[in-house]
């Protein structure tokens, strides 16, 4: 997402700085609304964390995009329209094959990724296919109220 970030036009540029997004929480990674939860009808109402649109790496203050799940999603401060317009061109720009890679597993193969700035998903997987996954998180750097 540094590279998504240092390529975007000067106007979304300008259009994301000092932006925070609401990422929903309500659902899992499969989309299933979580126990507890409700179904949110108005974005302005999702539940979730609020994170920079932009995150600065401590060591290197390169920038880097910091997007969540599209659906729900909400920049605080827009109307539905503005921040729906803005995230679908942060999307549609982030999500091009220039910043996009695709690992094809083989057995033993270990992946690590900074999760500030790098967007990942899983494809469909052989659900007969043992998978052995381990997560490690550390604390981040900014909090947002």
């Amino acid at each position: 997402m540094f590279a998504a970030y240092e390529s975007l036009p000067a106007d979304l540029k300008k259009a994301v700085a000092g932006k925070i997004a609401v990422h929903d929480g309500s659902r899992n990674s499969a989309g299933q609304l979580r126990k507890g939860y409700r179904e949110v009808t108005d974005v302005r109402e999702t539940v979730g964390a609020h994170h920079p649109l932009v995150r600065t790496e401590p060591k290197t203050g390169r920038k880097a995009l910091f997007l969540g799940r599209r659906p729900n999603a909400y920049v605080r401060g827009l109307d539905v329209a503005e921040s729906d317009a803005l995230l679908d061109a942060l999307w549609a720009h982030a999500t091009t094959p220039e910043f996009a890679m695709c690992h094809i597993w083989q057995v033993g193969d270990v992946l690590m990724w900074n999760n500030l700035s790098v967007l990942h998903r899983r494809d469909p997987f052989d659900p007969n296919a043992r998978r052995i996954m381990h997560r490690s998180q550390i604390k981040g750097d900014e909090r947002i109220n």
